[in-house]
């Protein structure tokens, strides 16, 4: 009796000692919030908005949300670069890092 006591105890401080965190995380991108946008502005394609921002660990990433003219994924978000571009990445919770900016 004792040890399943034992056991159950250190299986619960266990869970207990697991430090989730709230990074967002997609593929090799991970994003350590509070995120600070250092710059963020409008395109005239439309609405678009692109800068840059950096996490709490100080990564910084290049970002681009989709409102161009025409667009079939309005509000998109990719990171490091445009969509269509060999080097971004489209986000697949873009609400999320919408939600960490403070935009719509």
């Amino acid at each position: 009796m004792k040890l399943k006591a034992t056991l159950l105890l250190v299986a619960l401080l266990t869970g207990c000692t697991d430090t989730a965190t709230k990074d967002f995380i997609q593929g090799d991108i991970r994003l350590s919030p509070p995120i600070e946008k250092l710059d963020l502005g409008d395109l005239e394609d439309g609405g678009s908005m692109t800068g840059r921002i950096k996490d709490a660990k100080g990564r910084t990433f290049d970002v681009f949300i989709d409102y161009r003219l025409g667009t079939k994924a309005p509000g998109a978000v990719y990171l490091n670069g445009r969509p269509g571009s060999p080097k971004s990445v489209y986000i697949t919770n873009g609400a999320a890092i919408k939600q960490m900016l403070g935009v719509r």
